[in-house]
């Protein structure tokens, strides 16, 4: 019977949600000894902000740029390294006879973009340096990679740009075009076009597929910001271009090779850290700041809520953004997706390239009507800590929960973490990834506790 009775609970337990005086709901349907009481109770969980040195660099995008942050007061560098593909099994160059001289006309780097932050008429300058060892597929690159690895800075660079984010240099009817995709073109020595076209004459075979290609040809190349400050690139697409004219017909064509992640690309952002400490310290709200920079750390009263021995049907909390009052020239975005999982999880959900479970890990959007984050649910959650918290404490009775909690001080937390989705043709989320834009807010929390709305059941004695 009793088992009846829970069932019919947790499909009526959405309808007595909102109604905190429907205590004794199904009274009238069981029997006496079997009575449900439902319960409405408010349990509070703490936060604080948690300084991140790095994130995962793997993103769609790669970030170009520098960019004093107001509320810091300290310049952030943005660059990348990035690698290229091979059309596997392509034809990648036209026979040699359909080649004018069978050389290059024309080789550079094209860095697209639709989106950039700061100002478009800051004069910002970047330099192009060729890796000496390419990124490998079983290593995970965090955005304080050091790029000396892989590129030899006593060199001089290949190339070097000045540029600013909307190329003035255009015509206004180019610019307002809607087919216009905003772009900065670093040119490059020609010889490194040469030298394709000729490797292909000779070993065909090097252009095969991505991973020849990278080894036998083109390693890779790691842009640099040098200069400037106030613009920040979201760069879409990275390509390398050879181009070349038709000997018969003069017209002139081009060879792509694209940067993806397929064939790795990663960012970097270096910023001076301790300029986040006031900010961490300020315990009036907590933050969230990106790339690589404050997420919020929650303490989840999990011994709280078990307690009782209630069954926990919902459990609901929501996190309230403060708006932004500062009056800085560019303020940043406000982060529109956020990650709650457990602070022991989050490195390898991100590494495994994980999902979200509703168990040990949900994901919720911004709501820009209420101004906050709202999580309907975590009610496994609590369970889950609490269940693994018993389970340990029956393979070692002799311990306590002091022992525990020295052994497992995370066991509890749970953290904040803005991130964006990778999403399918058919709009299914198959990925979460680190957010590195420029976005920053404040919550409610630090001294203030934030409330858990619990509905809980339980059996009357």
């Amino acid at each position: 019977m009793k088992k009846s009775i829970a069932y019919i609970l947790t499909v009526l337990v959405c309808l007595v949600a909102c109604d905190d005086t429907t205590v004794n709901l199904g009274n009238s349907i069981t029997p006496e000894a079997d009575s449900i009481a439902i319960k409405t109770k408010s349990y509070y969980a703490t936060t604080r902000s948690v300084a991140i040195d790095s994130v995962l660099g793997k993103t769609s995008k790669v970030y170009l740029g520098r960019f004093t942050d107001p509320q810091t007061g300290s310049l952030l560098e943005a660059d990348f390294i990035a690698q290229f593909n091979c059309v596997e099994g392509g034809d990648v160059f036209p026979p040699a006879d359909s080649i004018q001289g069978d050389s290059a006309l024309r080789t550079e780097l094209r860095l697209f973009f639709t989106i950039f932050f700061g100002d478009s008429t800051n004069t910002m300058g970047t330099e192009v340096y060729e890796l000496h060892e390419t990124l490998s597929e079983d290593e995970k690159y965090y955005t304080n990679i050091d790029p000396t690895r892989f590129y030899d800075p006593s060199n001089a660079p290949l190339a070097s740009k000045i540029y600013t984010a909307i190329d003035y240099t255009l015509e206004d009817s180019e610019l307002e075009d809607s087919e216009h995709y905003a772009n900065v073109s670093i040119p490059l020595p020609n010889s490194i076009g040469n030298d394709m076209i000729k490797k292909y004459r000779t070993n065909p075979e090097f252009f095969a597929n991505a991973t020849s290609f990278i080894e036998n040809i083109c390693p890779g190349y790691y842009v640099k910001s040098t200069y400037g400050d106030g613009t920040i690139l979201y760069i879409d697409q990275v390509a390398l271009n050879v181009y070349f004219r038709n000997a018969r017909t003069d017209s002139v064509y081009v060879t792509q090779f694209v940067g993806s992640e397929e064939v790795l690309q990663t960012n970097r952002f270096e910023t001076k850290k301790e300029t986040l400490t006031p900010l961490v310290n300020d315990t009036t709200c907590t933050y969230l700041k990106t790339p690589a920079g404050i997420f919020t750390e929650v303490t989840l009263p999990v011994e709280a809520m078990m307690e009782e021995g209630d069954s926990i049907n919902s459990a609901k909390i929501t996190f309230t953004r403060y708006n932004d009052t500062g009056n800085y020239w560019h303020k940043f975005g406000v982060p529109q997706t956020l990650l709650m999982v457990r602070k022991s999880d989050m490195s390898n959900f991100f590494d495994k390239n994980k999902l979200t479970d509703n168990i040990t890990s949900y994901y919720t959007t911004y709501n820009s009507t209420f101004n906050r984050y709202e999580y309907s649910n975590i009610a496994r959650l609590i369970i889950h800590c609490y269940n693994e918290r018993e389970a340990w404490f029956a393979a070692h009775p002799e311990l306590t929960i002091e022992d525990y909690e020295n052994m497992y001080p995370d066991w509890d937390k749970v953290m904040l973490v803005p991130v964006s989705t990778v999403r399918d043709s058919k709009n299914n989320i198959v990925n979460f990834r680190h957010d590195l834009s420029l976005n920053s807010t404040r919550l409610v929390g630090g001294i203030d506790q934030i409330e858990i709305k619990v509905i809980s059941s339980a059996f009357n004695k």
